[in-house]
């Protein structure tokens, strides 16, 4: 069964991947990417993300490709 962003022939400029629990780790904390979101991946092999906070509040995630790739795409 194909999701919905595999269904669209139309790229959405955003796309809401639900909701996530932030877990504590140690004196960290974490969110886990959804699977969508690394199986539809036009990026390759994500290795890292980039994060970056911005003005409103909210949290920008740029996927870094492997290290043979330097090229960087940012996804909001």
């Amino acid at each position: 069964m194909k999701n919905k962003l595999e269904e669209t022939e139309i790229e959405p400029e955003e796309l809401d991947l639900g909701e996530r629990k932030v877990s504590k780790m140690n004196f960290s904390h974490i969110v886990t990417l959804p699977k969508s979101f690394i199986r539809n991946s036009p990026y390759g092999k994500i290795t890292a993300v980039r994060m970056t906070m911005l003005k409103d509040g909210s949290l920008k995630l740029t996927p870094i490709r492997e290290k043979d790739d330097p090229d960087e795409f940012s996804v909001m």
